[in-house]
């Protein structure tokens, strides 16, 4: 992880588009698309039967959020026919946009306020993992706010609401002013193109 994050040269973005970037998929020597089917159908396979200890880990600050009904979607959505395809499918995805150019305005992505309510202990990628995450959000650029949340797991939203909510309150301000900041901008040029 770099200490600090510079504007992209190229964007994958524009490098995609122009085909320059991103391989095109290319489909599984020898078994094609029923070998990523097959992938697909073993992962549900291997997890359908394990949801519910999987959600008592993931939701362990919070137990009672991992409940039947929590379980009973995910398993429904795993019994429908085109779910291990869907999984399988993850291989077609193209190639991730770095976070300096998804958040750095000038690069064309949004240069506006974003806050990342990022829970310590996040129970799937591990604490570690969680703290890493939050000090790269927080190098990224000026206007991304980090707020630590110990009580919050890899869900923070489901194991600390209140926690998030109290952060999206304090930081609505600061969307506030870049909201009427870019309308004044959106005015005047509208006003000195009819002039």
């Amino acid at each position: 992880e770099p200490a600090e994050y510079a504007a992209p040269r190229m964007l994958v973005r524009d490098a995609t588009l122009r085909g320059e970037h991103a391989a095109p998929f290319a489909p599984v020597p020898l078994f094609g698309q029923p070998a990523l089917d097959a992938f697909g159908a073993a992962l549900v396979a291997a997890l359908f039967p394990r949801v519910p200890a999987l959600l008592d880990g993931i939701y362990g600050d919070r137990p009672a959020n991992a409940d039947e009904a929590l379980a009973f979607a995910i398993t429904q959505g795993a019994c429908s026919p085109g779910a291990a395809n869907v999984i399988g499918s993850g291989q077609k995805l193209a190639t991730n946009r770095p976070l300096n150019e998804v958040l750095d305005g000038e690069a064309g992505g949004f240069g506006g306020p974003v806050l990342v309510p990022q829970g310590m202990n996040d129970k799937v990628s591990g604490p570690a993992r969680a703290s890493e995450r939050a000090d790269v959000f927080e190098r990224l650029r000026p206007g991304v706010k980090v707020c630590r949340l110990e009580a919050g797991g890899h869900c923070p939203q489901d194991d600390a609401p209140e926690a998030v909510a109290a952060a999206i309150l304090e930081f609505l301000p600061a969307v506030r002013e870049y909201a009427q900041g870019d309308t004044s901008r959106g005015r005047a040029a509208e006003s000195t193109v009819g002039a």
